[in-house]
């Protein structure tokens, strides 16, 4: 049976479930499972507790559990809840909601709860929110062990949940070139092989640019950008796509490959030096340029996000891919020597 959480990879499912797991405490086939979560995030056992009830999205907060023990003394569990998105800002702005709770609630609980890595800018930010009692940071590592146990759980849910953390945890370890690219694993493959097996081999490159590795929002599929260092501003990088990176076939080690030279959101004052970048790049010869100059809504001299790119390109193995790589980004080192 395929698993349920393949599908559903968006944080509103994941919160559903944990609201879901919470809420069904006294289920004898889920209770454990409850008792883990409550027992690491708020030192409760279920066996002290009178009653649970959540609620998604209060004040902006992904989900709030109340509990009310059997001594009818109060806690809140508050849970700020990511699949691959990053934490941007908003946990000081729930802190100040959550002090109005601290009247009734007596006991007060704050995760942040992150099913992939919580990379160190990420973990900085949350560290350094304003209020005392700071967001407790678990990430794929530490909820891994919470769930693994019950790959083999009588209940369905449960146990699909527990097989997808584990196979997230396995997919933010990998460091082999992935095969395929479309899903949820297969996104966070391509992140871990770009930020663990080709960035390290980019070492000769690595005073002289700029690495950054992402999902592409909306779009299906992982990118690698490598920009010149040395800027406080936005300049022309290379991009890298998982979608372009597939084998040639599946019999075959062949790789497809395609570098993107892009002007992504250039400042207006820096367009004299684009168009003399574009005419390099022609001169150059190692990117391909057709289309680079258009019109558009009647005008010419329309200059175009993307400026170059390699043009059908497949290399032999993994080795070559990266070799590949290496390649160009010395072509566009040259390139932007002059870039002010």
């Amino acid at each position: 049976m395929k698993n349920i959480f393949d599908y559903a990879t968006r944080e509103l499912s994941q919160d559903a479930f944990l609201r879901w797991l919470l809420e069904n405490y006294d289920d004898p086939e889920l209770k454990d499972a409850a008792d883990d979560l409550l027992q690491e995030f708020c030192g409760i056992n279920v066996k002290d507790i009178k009653s649970i009830n959540s609620t998604a999205q209060w004040c902006n907060i992904d989900i709030s559990v109340w509990i009310t023990l059997k001594d009818d003394s109060k806690a809140a569990l508050f849970i700020e809840d990511k699949t691959y998105s990053e934490e941007h800002n908003q946990l000081d702005n729930y802190d100040n909601h959550i002090k109005w709770c601290q009247n009734e609630y007596a006991r007060i609980y704050k995760i942040f709860y992150k099913t992939d890595i919580v990379r160190d800018k990420e973990k900085t930010r949350i560290d350094h929110t304003k209020d005392a009692n700071k967001w407790r940071v678990y990430s794929i590592k530490e909820i891994r062990p919470l769930f693994e146990k019950y790959i083999g759980a009588g209940n369905l849910i449960l146990r699909q949940y527990a097989e997808h953390v584990v196979n997230v945890y396995h997919a933010t370890e990998n460091t082999q070139i992935p095969e395929k690219d479309g899903t949820h694993i297969d996104y966070l493959k391509w992140i871990s092989y770009f930020e663990k097996t080709v960035i390290p081999q980019l070492s000769e490159y690595q005073d002289k640019c700029k690495f950054f590795v992402t999902k592409a929002g909306q779009y299906p599929y992982v990118y690698m950008s490598i920009e010149k260092s040395g800027y406080d501003k936005i300049v022309p990088k290379l991009e890298i796509r998982s979608r372009d990176c597939l084998p040639v076939n599946k019999q075959h080690l062949q790789r497809n490959i395609n570098i993107r030279f892009l002007c992504y959101g250039m400042p207006e004052e820096d367009i004299t030096q684009q168009k003399e970048l574009m005419e390099k790049i022609k001169q150059n010869g190692h990117f391909a340029t057709k289309g680079m100059v258009q019109n558009r809504n009647g005008k010419d001299k329309y200059y175009p996000k993307q400026i170059g790119y390699l043009d059908n390109i497949t290399v032999k193995d993994e080795y070559a891919f990266i070799q590949k790589i290496k390649e160009y980004i010395g072509y566009y080192l040259n390139l932007m020597q002059d870039w002010k």
